[in-house]
């Protein structure tokens, strides 16, 4: 009885401390993107986490496939928690949670808004009638680029549309087994019910998703992503490489699930379905589509495929849907207690053969107009030990592996290890392997990381990268290696009081010049400071800090060094209809290349996370007002303001100091 009121005190200390759930999401943003570039699309991890703050998952109910979409959870821990309730059975509170091995104080706070434990006999009531929810968004950059400008010569590239972007997304779930998802996209620059756009947006996404129909367990008419293995051999949508989430080095493969996101390449279009025979799940599919593509100039073959959905000058619209993609194949899995083995067998076919350009570097690149893919992939769990894994294989006799483990030591210490090796011709196209680059080829590495959390106030977390390319890269003409070493301590001495210390150093070789046909090569190295500082003045009221210094080097005479500190203001009034925030920054960097990034808060579904380079000032304000229960409008607007004057480069060129950003979005839940 003593053990129960000790656990139940320090459960209530817990709830106590609970952060309001919209900060855990940001926070979440935050760890999981700080290894990506401005370009990264997290409207899907947006969306899933929204769902479940408002859809918690029944822990009593749940599956691995459902809480790996928690994306901050590790393999090991889904495994806990399943393990714990076949041995315990049902959860009977939220409070057991400080019970599950490799769960601490952290781990537990960010878990609470996305779960729940229903009591017994407590039925989950569904709703008869559907929920709609539709999202209207505007944005626009408000000083004039060099694209927008009448053209000084005949035939000089423009961009053809408008500088207004727009955004429509219209969601409709039944009962939790129907979801109807509609995305309508025109980017800045993109022609609008003209031109080549007669029929309105320039991209539109469409699904249809149904579960649980006897012995199919999911089906997707329409868009669909998938998710398999370590994403060797098919992963489409959204993935993470390294950061402060050491754990997440681990694929936790989602299996089919409808596309939702806003990017237009990387998804495939057409059926597929799992179904569920007692040990086994299998997963046909079949897709079909126009891609965009760089032809040859005689239209007879392409080079390469387009993946930035840019459809804004005459050589942009050239390439839209410029071939015709064909992908079909069978995903089979066994599953047996704590084991599970998957094997993937796949096909694509284009109507046009892909020629690479001519460069040494592409000496072992795909060509032809068919590839095949196969790969087996395993993962296991015994006891505090994760195991995962995939062997890879292309038609073009291209090979890859990944193998690695996740190991609770003790409740305060976990290891990651994982190794890596890619041939210079496995090849994919629709793949996302953990590697330094960004694909799974031509690489080499291990990987190493420690999380420690010696008490509830301290966690340190670091990891080691040594990766190696045995053949030349794009500017890398030779042979190279690399190190990315990374640390980051957090102290939260109190609920309103948290701070992080991180220290990252990269290392990659490349060519000194970019002149002549071969070049010697070069350490490029990359060393990041950044202290932050976050603290909850009231209940109204949140304060964050950040002081971040960069320094870039290229061989002895090219050094550059840079800094980037902020102030964030975040006002939440408890039950009020109106909350926002305010962000003052001050930077100055020698050049891109010192370049700083920093996640910033967005409207809903929406991200940003643009580089700070050169001197200047960086200012936004974010600011959501409830007009009804239903109603949501939010309004978003950001500024560069620079010491000097021409910011950009190309038709992206503003002649002016000031680059803004405004977005408007409205969304109607009925």
């Amino acid at each position: 009885m003593s053990l129960v009121i000790v656990l139940f005190l320090s459960c209530q200390q817990l709830f106590a401390q609970l952060p309001e759930t919209d900060v855990i999401v940001e926070e979440m943003m935050e760890d999981i993107s700080q290894d990506e570039e401005e370009d990264m699309d997290l409207t899907e991890l947006t969306e899933h986490l929204n769902y479940y703050l408002k859809n918690p998952i029944d822990l009593n109910k749940t599956n691995d496939q459902e809480l790996g979409n928690l994306s901050f959870l590790s393999p090991l821990q889904v495994q806990a928690l399943l393990s714990h309730k076949e041995a315990n059975g049902d959860f009977l509170s939220l409070y057991e949670l400080q019970s599950v091995s490799g769960f601490d104080d952290r781990s537990i706070q960010r878990l609470l808004p996305f779960v729940r434990v229903r009591g017994n006999g407590q039925e989950d009531i569904q709703l008869a009638e559907g929920k709609h929810d539709l999202i209207l968004r505007y944005g626009k950059i408000m000083e004039r680029q060099k694209g927008y400008l009448e053209p000084e010569k005949p035939g000089q590239s423009h961009y053809a549309g408008p500088a207004d972007r727009l955004f429509v997304r219209y969601r409709y779930r039944l009962r939790n087994k129907i979801q109807l998802s509609i995305n309508m996209k025109k980017d800045a620059g993109e022609e609008f019910l003209r031109g080549a756009q007669q029929n309105g947006f320039d991209f539109y996404s469409a699904s249809i998703y149904v579960r649980d129909l006897g012995k199919v367990s999911s089906l997707v008419v329409g868009d669909y992503s998938l998710q398999l293995g370590q994403g060797l051999s098919m992963w489409s949508g959204l993935s993470f490489g390294k950061g402060s989430l050491v754990q997440n080095v681990a694929r936790q493969g989602a299996g089919l699930r409808p596309y939702t996101s806003a990017a237009e390449s990387q998804f495939l279009r057409g059926a597929a379905a799992t179904f569920s025979l007692n040990k086994f799940e299998i997963l046909p599919f079949i897709s079909y589509k126009k891609v965009d593509a760089t032809l040859s100039a005689d239209s007879t073959f392409f080079s390469s495929l387009g993946v930035s959905g840019y459809h804004r000058t005459q050589s942009e619209m050239k390439n839209k849907n410029a071939i015709s993609q064909l992908m079909y194949g069978l995903n089979v899995v066994f599953t047996a207690e704590n084991l599970k083995i998957g094997a993937i067998a796949m096909q694509t076919a284009f109507d046009k053969p892909m020629i690479p350009n001519q460069q040494l570097y592409n000496r072992y690149a795909f060509r032809g107009d068919e590839l095949s893919n196969t790969s087996l992939y395993y993962h296991y769990s015994l006891r505090n030990l994760y195991l995962f894994g995939e062997g890879a294989h292309s038609s073009n006799n291209g090979l890859g592996m990944v193998n690695g483990l996740i190991g609770s030591l003790s409740r305060q210490i976990s290891l990651v290890v994982l190794h890596r090796h890619y041939n210079n011709n496995i090849y994919s196209f629709i793949s996302q392997g953990f590697a330094e680059n960004s694909r799974a080829i031509n690489e080499r590495g291990l990987y190493t990381g420690l999380l420690w959390n010696p008490n509830r106030r301290i966690q340190l977390v670091v990891y080691a990268d040594y990766f190696r390319f045995p053949w030349l890269r794009y500017r890398v003409d030779g042979p190279s290696d690399g190190q990315d070493l990374f640390s980051q301590l957090t102290y939260t001495p109190k609920k309103t009081f948290n701070s992080v210390l991180r220290y990252r150093y990269r290392n990659k070789q490349e060519n000194l010049t970019l002149e002549g046909p071969v070049n010697k090569l070069e350490n490029v190295i990359r060393h990041q400071v950044r202290f932050e500082a976050k603290y909850r003045v009231s209940e109204v009221l949140q304060f964050r800090n950040r002081l971040e210094v960069a320094t870039y080097s290229k061989g002895v005479d090219n050094i550059e060094y840079g800094y980037m500190m902020y102030h964030d203001l975040i006002i939440k009034p408890p039950q009020k209809s109106v909350s926002g925030n305010l962000r003052l920054a001050v930077f100055k960097t020698d050049g891109y290349n010192s370049r700083i990034y920093a996640f910033e808060n967005d409207v809903l579904y929406g991200y940003s996370f643009p580089p700070y380079y050169n001197t200047g000032l960086r200012m936004y304000g974010n600011l959501r007002y409830r007009i009804r229960r239903n109603i949501d409008f939010w309004i978003r607007y950001a500024s560069f303001v620079y010491a000097e004057k021409g910011i950009g480069s190309g038709l992206d060129r503003i002649e002016g100091n000031t680059k803004s950003d405004l977005r408007l979005q409205v969304r109607f839940q009925f």
